[in-house]
């Protein structure tokens, strides 16, 4: 019973033990107590005094327990209850006292090195003691232990100690009195100062456990909770939406404010951490007054998942209800914020995804329901991004995210597999038809996916912080492929194509011990940087920028044109090459608006002193139109598709034999002449 006592214990916010301690005096014609106390709250031992004659002991100790609880303002009070009892004179085994409980509990252990037995294993002896006192077990303690000495140091009969109806009592049999018919010896009511030094000891036992007990349930709380707005965190709200959505209907929705990273430029962190409580404070009313309104059937939960991406649980709706749900909850919380006086138009988006569809019908585990309608709002809020403010989970929308999730998942494989391949895209003077050099594409055949382009994995990779090893993969094939036709007597450069967030403070060291280690000239490498990501991360791009020109090698813009790079950043930029997007160029056979953004970008780089690449020349009048406009490389399907290593040095000794200079010992430049029409692959296919 001692265990349902401490559990009632552990379930109230605030806590009181009291523990009386009451010796009743005998007297031949009248009775009093002398009625003792000691409160704990806590760890924090608090004594009370208090004298009172009465009756019964246990009246006058309920009575104090009831003022101490009005007191502390306590939900619960544990009472201890001592009196005097018969005692059973019971001898016990070795220098042992027993404190026989009804189901005994460590937190009550009242002395050190205590220990129990039980009813069936205990000695004859304490067996009939125990079953006169209906125990099933019993707890000893070693005599040595101070808390069973008395004041005079003489160690302390055996006490009772039972648990019943929330009430905890402590009986001590008492020593010396009269003696009984026959002779022997009954006990003479004592006040021991021992007995108060045990009940002391229980206190603070049970007032520890308390305390423990409160600070364990207040951990359990607070890793549910997010610290900065009191709100459910991610671990929190699966719980509660395992609860809500019980019965197998519902919806979740995930919010995003997408005004996190504006406030924070403009009004710093501390501004940003302010937003994000403003936003948490929106979203609770928000769900608080639609569960008054009754807008939508079911309770509202509100968690907050990371920056001001917050999630909402609905239950007891369908499909078509939670998305109507949905564009009211946007609607109320799309309203202005007003931060140190300044407005700020929340963008806010809504993925829902709703329970009882198919795939999820059949669900009935409550918590895997909870995480795949997670999901599935996460994937809708994606779509929502790209597509409008409040959008539903679809299942096109799933098998993209399957494909991303096999996309993330394959990466580490395919490199040691051999699934990632690199591509080589050759790149021609349009002066002199010769070739320059390659650029490397890396390509991603996936087992189970297929042929993937790098415009599908590469955002991927670059989203989940694993560019830089797609980025270092392809830097080590590309100097290998380099490092072999230099060995054949062909001297061609080598492109690379990075992204920003490889452009950390160790990435110079990554590529110069890369060169070193193929024993490939650093002229022969350029890397490229497109343009849009170096004008965004210019402060974290530029420093590792320089030091690779300080290596030799060349840096080229790519993509450029469709960035927002003003001429005067761009001329502070370490670069050798522009290379102007395919966009453009595609669309000089068509649109003469085109025609001249490519002309000028020509005249630009040629007056910053840039060489200038066309990037998508798939046409013979677009080649003709570059070159008179005077652009310095041509790239495209004109000139070759990308190709595997070796199906490059085919194309490269085609083209040797079609009549250009051989490239042997020498090192003399091979040309490149576009025949009418040629088959796809082969030297100038289309």
């Amino acid at each position: 019973m001692t265990g349902p006592v401490l559990a009632s214990v552990a379930a109230g916010a605030v806590c009181l033990l009291v523990v009386v301690a009451a010796a009743l005096r005998a007297s031949r014609r009248r009775r009093s107590s002398d009625l003792r106390t000691l409160g704990a709250v806590g760890r924090a031992l608090a004594a009370h005094a208090s004298r009172r004659g009465a009756d019964d002991g246990r009246i006058a100790a309920r009575a104090v327990a009831e003022a101490l609880r009005v007191r502390y303002d306590a939900r619960r009070v544990v009472l201890a209850v001592a009196s005097v009892v018969e005692y059973a004179g019971v001898p016990l085994p070795g220098d042992v006292r027993a404190v026989d409980l009804v189901a005994p509990d460590e937190a009550f252990s009242p002395a050190r090195g205590a220990s129990r037995w039980h009813r069936r294993t205990a000695p004859p002896a304490v067996r009939g003691w125990m079953a006169a006192r209906r125990a099933t077990e019993v707890l000893v303690a070693p005599v040595a232990a101070p808390e069973l000495y008395d004041a005079a140091g003489e160690p302390m009969s055996s006490h009772v100690v039972r648990a019943r109806r929330g009430v905890v009592e402590i009986h001590d049999p008492g020593r010396g009195g009269s003696r009984r018919p026959g002779g022997r010896a009954r006990p003479r009511p004592s006040v021991v100062r021992g007995e108060l030094a045990l009940l002391a000891t229980i206190a603070r036992q049970v007032g520890a456990e308390v305390e423990n007990t409160r600070l364990e349930a207040r951990l359990r709380r607070d890793a549910h909770l997010d610290p900065q707005t009191r709100l459910l965190n991610r671990s929190g709200f699966l719980q509660a939406c395992a609860r809500e959505l019980g019965d197998g209907t519902g919806a979740v929705a995930v919010v995003s404010f997408g005004l996190l990273d504006q406030v924070n430029d403009t009004l710093g962190h501390a501004g940003g951490e302010h937003f994000v409580a403003l936003a948490a404070r929106r979203l609770g009313a928000v769900c608080d007054s639609v569960r008054a309104a009754s807008v939508a059937p079911g309770a509202r939960l509100a968690a907050r998942l990371e920056g001001d991406t917050f999630a909402v649980v609905v239950a007891g709706v369908d499909p078509g209800t939670a998305k109507l749900s949905a564009e009211e909850m946007r609607e109320h919380l799309a309203r202005p914020l007003l931060l140190e006086g300044i407005p700020f138009e929340a963008p806010v988006l809504v993925g829902v995804a709703a329970a009882g569809v198919p795939g999820l019908a059949g669900e009935r585990d409550p918590h895997a329901l909870a995480s795949r309608l997670l999901a599935r709002a996460d994937v809708a809020l994606t779509a929502a991004r790209a597509a409008g403010p409040v959008r539903c989970y679809e299942p096109s929308m799933g098998e993209r995210a399957d494909r991303r999730l096999a996309v993330i998942r394959g990466f580490g494989p395919a490199v040691t597999d051999g699934h990632l391949r690199v591509h080589y895209q050759p790149t021609v003077s349009l002066e002199g038809r010769t070739v320059l050099g390659v650029e490397a594409l890396a390509r991603w055949e996936h087992p189970e996916l297929g042929a993937l382009l790098p415009d599908e994995f590469v955002p991927v990779l670059e989203a989940t912080g694993q560019i830089g090893g797609l980025t270092r993969f392809v830097l080590d094939e590309a100097l290998a492929a380099a490092r072999r036709w230099l060995d054949r007597g062909r001297r061609l450069s080598v492109a690379v194509n990075l992204s920003v967030g490889s452009l950390d403070d160790d990435f110079p060291e990554v590529v110069a011990a890369a060169l070193t280690r193929h024993g490939v000239p650093p002229e022969l490498l350029t890397l490229e940087v497109t343009e849009s990501g170096v004008s965004v991360e210019r402060d974290q791009a530029l420093p590792a920028l320089r030091r690779l020109h300080a290596l030799g090698c060349r840096l080229a813009v790519d993509d450029f044109g469709t960035g927002q790079s003003s001429l005067a950043h761009l001329r502070r930029l370490p670069v050798d090459t522009v290379k102007i997007d395919k966009s453009f160029v595609l669309g000089m056979g068509t649109e003469s608006g085109d025609v001249a953004v490519v002309r000028a970008i020509v005249e630009m780089g040629h007056t910053l002193g840039l060489t200038v690449v066309a990037e998508g020349v798939e046409s013979a009048a677009v080649r003709t139109a570059l070159a008179e406009m005077g652009c310095d490389v041509a790239q495209g399907y004109l000139v070759s598709r990308p190709l595997p290593a070796g199906c490059l040095e085919q194309w490269l000794d085609a083209l040797a034999e079609a009549g250009g200079a051989a490239q042997g010992a020498e090192g003399g430049p091979v040309r490149w002449s576009p025949p009418a029409e040629t088959a796809p692959g082969t030297p100038g296919a289309a």
